[in-house]
């Protein structure tokens, strides 16, 4: 649960880019999951969905 703490704290407080739907669903399904009434997988997908929704996602590359 303490990256979704992390991913709730970025969501709520440190959020680079505009705000957007995907970005308020992210951070309703952090808080869900932080109050066990969501899955964490779900946070982290609604989280993905957000950084694409603002154009900041930096995927990694798994061959470096």
């Amino acid at each position: 649960m303490e990256r979704v703490a992390q991913a709730a704290d970025i969501l709520l407080n440190r959020w680079p880019a505009k705000t957007g739907k995907k970005h308020i669903a992210a951070g309703k399904a952090c808080l869900g999951a932080l109050e066990g009434l969501k899955e964490a997988r779900f946070a982290r997908a609604a989280f993905i969905n957000a950084a694409i929704e603002a154009d900041i996602l930096v995927e990694r590359d798994p061959f470096r």
